[in-house]
């Protein structure tokens, strides 16, 4: 059984203290509840009181963190969301990277990853058993970045409602050119995610990225190193 990453679904560092762990947790538990939400997002709300009991706890802590640290050990490969990005000839990663059109998708396909995404602005369709998942993505630097360090820029979608039609597809009577007729706009927005100096081939970054609104992914960045 996978080990959750308790941190990831609080949204804090793995360095976090008592008081931001508390913090993150009522302003979590309050948005998800139940009474407030529904009763589809109880299996959330579950897994933010379970991250809670570990990570306000000392012991449990440490011994999360242990096991936390064994698995990370142990993972070689990405998981069921995996991509490549492309061979790029400019040194540190100059360019963000869109996670929807920059790398080339091994699974799934485009059209369930952009739905999945769009469902955390839309609310529509939402399974009711989709769970916060890794959204891996291989990156691949070359010797002079990995012990440099490096900020590495990603494009996450986000989605909003087209001001032109009120989201109704239509302007008037024609079909709304702004939005293509769709009712919303997808733009990117950029999470510059910290590459240390000296990082070793394999490691794995996590990177929260429910502060965009995206609550149903979060990024595993897997780093290689091209000798």
């Amino acid at each position: 059984m996978a080990t959750k990453d308790y941190y990831l679904i609080l949204g804090v560092s793995r360095g976090e203290n008592f008081r931001g762990v508390q913090d993150a947790f009522r302003e979590l538990a309050k948005r998800y509840h139940p009474d407030r939400a529904g009763s589809a997002e109880t299996p959330r709300f579950q897994d933010i009181q379970e991250a809670y009991e570990i990570l306000s706890n000392p012991e449990k802590r440490k011994l999360y963190n242990h096991e936390l640290e064994q698995k990370e050990r142990m993972h070689s490969r990405p998981e069921p969301i995996s991509y490549r990005p492309p061979t790029r000839p400019e040194p540190l990663i100059p360019e963000a990277m869109s996670v929807l059109h920059d790398f080339e998708t091994i699974r799934p396909s485009f059209e369930p990853l952009f739905e999945r995404f769009l469902r955390n602005f839309t609310g529509e369709s939402i399974p009711k058993g989709e769970r916060l998942e890794a959204l891996n993505v291989e990156l691949i630097l070359s010797p002079q970045e990995a012990a440099m360090g490096v900020g590495v820029p990603v494009g996450v979608p986000v989605f909003y409602t087209c001001h032109q039609c009120g989201g109704s597809g239509r302007d008037w009577l024609f079909p709304c050119v702004n939005c293509n007729a769709e009712g919303i706009i997808e733009e990117e927005k950029t999470v510059r995610v910290s590459i240390p100096p000296m990082v070793p081939d394999g490691t794995i970054i996590e990177v929260p990225i429910h502060g965009l609104g995206i609550h149903n992914f979060y990024l595993r960045l897997h780093i290689r190193i091209s000798w």
